[in-house]
């Protein structure tokens, strides 16, 4: 109980809807007067100490944000880098894009340029839909990265990651993010040495500044386009550009703002104006920048003749550079191991496309193979089908010329010979005598027709008797005997002789009949028993059996038993 109600204490002494309120304050003020957000969360930071752990991330969230608005150069990660890995897990999408953004600021302080990479490529990475605000702070990630590989000359990469920023400033929620993005396309393509496309975009960022009525922002891109008017040799159009500039409190902008009138002195010939803008620059500028001014300080002294000051600014310049030396290998070094990874990923990912390609390939030709094997099975089962409407029409039509035969037989000729017989015997003379002729004309065709159809009957059974008397139908009957394939063909040429091309006939009905069917067949109409035909063959009754089942089946399309079959052959 004691634990409990220490525990409520503690949770009743936070206020987090006060801190909430602070944020939300210090929140809606970081675009327009990031000064005041910052003083705002460094008046109240007690207020956030015992505040939950969503509300202690936000405030290190927004007050890292201020003091990178605000110039205070970021010394450690310590704080931001649980925050950007909290807010991953946790937070909104544009929570997660705005602190993996603020990381990256952080890194590029501590001129961890490889860290400050991977960060920028997190924020621009995170899925937040079509948010205004996420894609403002997805826009600065790409500039940022862009200005990175600005300051390593690598100017290529930079103009992508630019021309990326331009596309989100374009959804983004504030004017200004567009003007950096198209100054920064603009200041890439100087890079790349083609200034002729570069012009072009100062020129509408200077004019969108202008109309924003940002002074600040207007002296940054007009500046860097009298720099670019320098470099081509416009210098009446560089000296209207600087001339038309406000003044700006910004040191960043006074130090370009003296610079660039150095560089415009120095092209026009007035070397002693030239030095003196320099130096005035120097004191506004850091010491990476102060390096080179000392450079460019030596060049001017020696056009002018003074080895000895050409000289103090050599050893100035080495001084600034060792300095800077351990900075710099720092900067090189971690930029180097996220060029690194970089190829590692973009060698897994060409190992991926061609384990793709492979499997596209084959998913390919398993989708062919699987098309052209539901073809075929689709076209074996249609004539299939086919074949067995084919047969089915056989069967009807021989079941047909079965059943005439049978009315055409000699009982309905005889029934119809006396039927015109009586009708003879009570004509009298009622009917004419050509009447009377044309029905004993057809009585004595039926009486012929009888006849003929006695005739064939005995002739057939005639020739069953003599097939019965052939050697080869002894040697087959014979329990003892072996025939050969030729003793089964001379048995063949009897049995289509005395059964009217007996096999012919069966192949015409059935045309699928195997030569193993057929074989069968023929000892059937031979009269042999199947014991007697598994004798002369390798078929056990059960298998005959089967045999004769199957065969029925493929000729009727229905089942039938071995006895079936038997009395069809025998029939047929």
């Amino acid at each position: 109980m004691l634990l409990v109600a220490v525990v409520a204490a503690i949770v009743s002494c936070r206020d987090d809807g006060m801190a909430r309120g602070v944020l939300s304050l210090a929140d809606s003020l970081m675009e327009e007067r990031a000064d005041s957000s910052l003083a705002l969360l460094r008046r109240d930071s007690l207020l956030f100490e015992d505040a939950g752990k969503d509300v202690r991330m936000a405030y290190v969230l927004l007050r890292t944000e201020a003091e990178d608005k605000c110039y205070v150069t970021h010394t450690s990660d310590s704080t931001m880098l649980p925050a950007a890995k909290y807010f991953a897990a946790h937070g909104t999408p544009l929570q997660s894009v705005r602190a993996w953004y603020v990381l990256g600021r952080v890194y590029c302080d501590l001129r961890l340029y490889g860290h400050a990479l991977t960060a920028f490529d997190n924020a621009i990475a995170v899925n937040a839909g079509g948010d205004p605000a996420a894609c403002r702070y997805k826009s600065r990630a790409c500039t940022w990265a862009g200005d990175v590989y600005e300051k390593k000359d690598l100017h290529d990469e930079a103009l992508r990651y630019n021309k990326r920023a331009y596309q989100y400033a374009r959804k983004s929620d504030v004017p200004t993010v567009e003007v950096y993005t198209l100054r920064d396309i603009g200041r890439s393509y100087s890079g790349l040495k083609r200034n002729d496309v570069a012009i072009p975009y100062y020129q509408r960022a200077a004019v969108r500044a202008m109309a924003l009525g940002d002074s600040v922002l207007y002296n940054m891109v007009a500046g860097e386009l009298a720099t670019v008017y320098i470099e081509e040799g416009m210098l009446a159009d560089a000296r209207r550009a600087l001339s038309n500039l406000p003044y700006s409190e910004v040191k960043e902008n006074i130090a370009a703002h003296y610079f660039t009138w150095a560089e415009y002195y120095e092209a026009v010939g007035r070397l002693d104006s030239a030095m003196e803008y320099n130096l005035r620059g120097m004191d506004y500028a850091s010491e990476y920048i102060n390096r080179d001014i000392c450079r460019d300080l030596a060049r001017i002294s020696l056009k002018q003749g003074k080895r000895g000051e050409a000289m103090r600014y050599c050893d100035l310049y080495f001084t600034y550079a060792d300095s800077l030396k351990d900075d710099e290998a720092a900067e090189y070094d971690n930029l180097l191991s996220y060029m690194e990874r970089m190829l590692g990923i973009e060698r897994d990912n060409v190992a991926l496309a061609d384990d793709k390609a492979r499997l596209v390939v084959w998913l390919s030709v398993v989708v062919f193979v699987v098309l052209v094997a539901a073809f075929v099975i689709i076209r074996y089962f249609l004539n299939v089908r086919r074949r067995a409407r084919e047969q089915h029409e056989r069967v009807k039509k021989y079941l047909r010329r079965r059943h005439e035969r049978e009315m055409q037989g000699v009982k309905r000729n005889s029934e119809r010979i006396r039927q015109l017989e009586g009708e003879l015997a009570s004509s009298g003379k009622r009917q004419s005598e050509l009447r009377n002729s044309l029905m004993r004309n057809e009585a004595e065709m039926l009486e012929l027709r009888n006849k003929l159809m006695a005739f064939e009957r005995q002739h057939s059974e005639l020739l069953a008797a003599d097939f019965a008397e052939t050697e080869e139908y002894k040697l087959f009957h014979d329990p003892t005997a072996r025939p050969t394939s030729a003793d089964y063909h001379r048995l063949v040429a009897s049995l289509d002789r005395t059964y009217e091309n007996f096999t012919q006939r069966l192949k015409d009905f059935y045309p699928g009949i195997s030569e193993n069917e057929i074989w069968i067949c023929c000892m059937v109409k031979t009269g042999l028993t199947s014991k007697e035909v598994c004798l002369k063959s390798v078929y056990t009754k059960y298998s005959l059996s089967m045999a004769k089942h199957r065969l029925y089946a493929k000729m009727f399309n229905k089942k039938g038993s071995s006895k079936d079959l038997d009395k069809f052959i025998k029939d047929f």
